[in-house]
């Protein structure tokens, strides 16, 4: 077999792990399962390389040539952070004070490790690989490298537009200087303004809101108050409903700055209607905001469409406004035995 060829199916096998894990494992409810699939896929990358005969040094674990990586990375983050702060201003809200963050803090310690993860994923493997298949024309494989991870954060705008043109940056950089800690640098600290001082919507997969660019674009809050008569623990955020029961009765309150179009409740991947409008005094009163005076719900679903299992339930909001819509409130599993 040609290494054509071979990086080819690699490739290939690479997507389907990456695009099946964020879309169809992620959103389970059993941790083991996400541990463990993840854990398996990044078998599979440690054993592709291995079988290439990919050395550390190869794939960019290395410091030989960081003060070439650097320079380039250090003009290209230094120019990207201030003209994507106006840009973003003229349309979004931004924080200017995101040290008061603990997050932030944290996230400034722990990103760095997330961003060479990903950066290992995208350049040590699927650029390389790229690389081989389009040889010796480097620059469409650059291309599609940046296109691969732009792709994986569907179905979210700025993160699809951003990691595109950052991704062309990095494979460029990566090509001719092929250091991964630069890079996650780079890309950390890029990560970080985005999602901290941008506040820009970073949930990718199934749970994100399509179309959906800040995370302050339209204030909507909502609480699921009750299913069955059950209250939702916090911790654990699980009720359980006997499949004999035929009904799911979901209430609650929705409250939103700007008007709402229509609501709707995702239970097991399936949507329903709700009742809306029933008089809530406790929540006008607790936003000192009369507006928010008739803001409880209610819906009764058939518990006829669901088989025993774990079904995840949350809310959706359509705004008048646009063709956003938003998840607000906590995203509870419903267990029918």
């Amino acid at each position: 077999m040609s290494q054509r060829i071979k990086s080819t199916f690699e490739v290939l096998v690479g997507i389907i792990f990456i695009f099946g894990y964020l879309w169809l494992i992620l959103p389970l409810y059993y941790e083991w399962v996400k541990v463990f699939s993840a854990i398996l896929i990044f078998l599979f990358f440690i054993y592709s390389h291995y079988v290439n005969k990919r050395t550390p040094k190869d794939l960019g674990f290395r410091l030989d040539n960081w003060y070439y990586s650097f320079k380039i990375l250090l003009i290209f983050t230094s120019i990207t952070i201030p003209v994507l702060y106006v840009i973003w201003a003229l349309f979004f809200p931004v924080n200017n004070y995101f040290y008061r963050d603990f997050s932030f803090w944290i996230k400034l310690f722990t990103y760095p490790f997330w961003a060479l993860f990903q950066q290992y994923i995208f350049l040590a493997f699927f650029f390389t690989r790229y690389r081989d298949i389009f040889s010796p024309h480097t620059n469409i494989a650059i291309f599609f490298s940046a296109l691969t991870f732009s792709m994986i954060h569907i179905p979210t705008p700025p993160l699809i537009i951003l990691t595109f043109a950052a991704g062309i940056i990095w494979s460029g950089t990566y090509s001719k200087y092929p250091n991964l800690f630069t890079i996650a640098i780079s890309h950390a600290i890029l990560g970080i303004v985005v999602s901290n001082i941008l506040l820009a919507f970073t949930i990718v997969g199934p749970d994100a809101d399509i179309g959906r660019w800040s995370k302050e674009q339209a204030p909507v809050y909502a609480n699921i108050e009750g299913i069955n008569s059950i209250m939702p623990q916090k911790k654990k955020w699980q009720v359980e409903i006997n499949h004999k029961e035929n009904s799911i009765f979901v209430g609650g309150w929705i409250a939103s700055a700007k008007k709402i179009k229509n609501i709707r409740i995702s239970l097991g991947g399936k949507d329903y209607s709700v009742h809306y409008g029933a008089k809530r005094e406790d929540v006008a009163a607790y936003f000192d905001n009369r507006d928010f005076l008739y803001s409880g719900f209610d819906a009764n679903i058939p518990s006829s469409d669901f088989a025993l299992g774990y079904h995840k339930l949350f809310l959706k909001v359509y705004l008048e406004e646009g063709l956003f819509y938003h998840s607000p409130g906590q995203i509870i599993w419903v267990k029918i035995n």
